[in-house]
């Protein structure tokens, strides 16, 4: 019984850490916390995933079809408080707008401030979601949005898992080298139990096999540059990867 309050525990941590879903508990938060409950990073897609889902569902009903992708969108940024677009914006202002090393991309990464490249980056995101959920829609594949984050996730703790810290101090180090086999595998199961039955094996295995080549580049790109990952690159491969799924179900 006790193990069962354990992770529901850890499960609200996780909706506490990755939404702004109100759960108003004080929960332990150690480090063990989050590798136990690692497993949840794709059930939070799942939340994530299946609300967009649902207000696509009803306002289907009431409005054009063309205006309902970006209700969708909208959706997933409040439910996050953009929390992985601002990563997303955050590495192309670290990695582009200078000429540096290590420290001056983690530095510019940190500045609360926006720049051009992360303003660009962010307005292209949103237009390929816009296209991608478009697309999905027209093509009758309108519970393929459930799984996107959920695909996400998983590649995100698959960067957590192989991935190294870039930086002593960061939010993203509750995760970054922070996941142990069994966190791995259990996300897997988890990704596996609610995507394959969606898309069919065909699919299933084109989605794995060019998410998984697309999280490794990141990856190599990421250590390459500042030595590992920190929590905006976290939020970048999370939202790299659902616009890259996107655009692999918008062509089959």
């Amino acid at each position: 019984m006790n193990g069962v309050k354990e992770y529901l525990s850890e499960f609200m941590l996780y909706v506490q850490f990755l939404t702004r879903i109100p759960i108003n508990r004080n929960l332990p938060c150690e480090m063990s916390n989050f590798k136990r409950g690692i497993m949840f990073f794709p059930v939070i897609g799942i939340i994530i995933g299946s609300i967009q889902w649902i207000i696509y569902f009803l306002l289907s009903k009431i409005m054009p079809i063309n205006i309902v992708p970006v209700f969708i969108i909208v959706a997933s940024l409040l439910l996050t408080g953009a929390l992985h677009v601002d990563g997303f914006g955050d590495v192309f202002d670290g990695f582009f707008s200078f000429k540096g090393g290590k420290e001056k991309i983690i530095e510019v990464m940190k500045d609360s401030r926006i720049g051009t490249y992360s303003c660009i980056a962010i307005v292209i995101n949103i237009l390929l979601k816009y296209i991608g959920y478009f697309n999905l829609i027209v093509k009758g594949k309108a519970i393929w949005i459930i799984i996107i984050p959920v695909i996400a996730k998983v590649c995100v703790v698959t960067i957590c898992y192989f991935g190294k810290k870039a930086k002593l101090t960061g939010s993203g180090n509750v995760f970054i080298e922070n996941v142990g086999l069994r966190g791995l595998i259990l996300s897997f199961i988890v990704g596996v139990a609610v995507v394959l039955p969606v898309t069919g094996a065909k699919y299933f295995s084109i989605l794995a096999i060019l998410n998984l080549f697309l999280t490794f580049l990141i990856n190599k790109f990421c250590n390459h540059y500042i030595g590992g990952h920190t929590g905006d690159t976290l939020g970048f491969t999370s939202e790299s990867i659902e616009i890259f799924t996107l655009i692999i179900m918008s062509a089959i």
